[in-house]
């Protein structure tokens, strides 16, 4: 194994977890099927894993996501929340009518 590839042991906790991270996404490309949104790419890897790879240094474009039970209670105190319009109930003649 050559020297210039770091180990992802070596690494460990302090490397970004992209699954952590706002742009991390999964992309629909079954031979690339991760991708980060900041830098624009797809990969085999996780995208901190090819940065690592590429550049030898830690992804600097983490920003993790807001854990979900801040945003269940953000939604449980907004008060903007509006009713849902009603609709007007259309018989089934009315809707295949042509």
């Amino acid at each position: 194994m050559p020297d210039n590839i770091p180990i992802l042991n070596e690494v460990g906790a302090s490397r970004p977890d992209c699954w952590k991270c706002i742009y991390f996404k999964v992309s629909w490309d079954p031979i690339k099927p991760y991708a980060c949104r900041m830098m624009g790419f797809k990969s085999r890897m996780l995208p901190s894993i090819e940065v690592r790879l590429a550049d030898g240094n830690e992804c600097r474009g983490f920003q993790s996501k807001p854990s979900s039970h801040l945003l269940i209670q953000q939604a449980k105190t907004s008060d903007n929340t509006r009713p849902l319009p009603q609709r007007k109930r259309v018989s089934s003649t009315q809707v295949w009518e042509a």
